[in-house]
């Protein structure tokens, strides 16, 4: 009664419901977009290629990943360029991760119909020349630094297959320096590398 002489009058209960339930409505809204645009940012962020975190040993630890970051436009233009070289020669690349875009000195390797194999020096976007004339059977990056290259040539066994070379490995490193590529050891011989 004294409620009602003051002048204050109570809202009935049925009209608080419908904006109770639009408060939440609004609210799950927002948290939905919120959920949206996180979703687009982490999908954004994966497309980036991540690379995965090597152990101590070598091997690649499952489920352990970094950010790897992309290249620029310009790399990836120039490592476009070197694949136009490759395949000009008749080769395409074995592996493109080999082509390290931050250091002076770059390569790939490239294999041919005959599954012959030759590594591909660049520096920039200029083609430097081959590891050599004669190609191989088996050619890795072993490692790759600003201006060194080493490569691993897989050797013939004498009881081995002309496919498939199962002898030692070679590590022969390639350096960029005063302007010329040089290897800095020797080369293993034509027909060691190559059947």
């Amino acid at each position: 009664m004294a409620a009602h002489t003051m002048g204050f009058t109570p809202a009935p209960r049925r009209r608080r419901w419908p904006r109770r339930i639009l408060g939440v409505l609004a609210t799950l809204a927002f948290l939905g977009s919120g959920v949206v645009i996180g979703m687009m940012v982490y999908e954004q962020f994966e497309d980036e290629a991540p690379a995965t975190v090597a152990s101590n040993s070598g091997a690649a630890v499952k489920g352990a990943e970094t950010p790897k970051p992309g290249m620029t436009a310009k790399e990836k233009a120039a490592r476009r360029a070197a694949v136009t070289t490759l395949s000009e020669q008749g080769f395409e690349p074995v592996r493109l991760a080999d082509w390290k875009a931050a250091s002076v000195l770059r390569v790939l390797v490239g294999r041919d119909e005959a599954g012959e194999e030759r590594a591909f020096f660049f520096v920039g976007r200029r083609f430097v020349g081959n590891d050599d004339v004669a190609a191989s059977a088996s050619i890795k990056v072993s490692a790759a630094k600003e201006r060194t290259v080493t490569l691993s040539y897989r050797l013939f066994a004498a009881e081995d297959e002309e496919c498939c070379p199962k002898g030692e490995t070679v590590k022969v490193s390639f350096r960029w320096r005063d302007g010329s590529l040089a290897p800095a050891g020797e080369l293993p011989a034509a027909d060691e590398r190559l059947r």
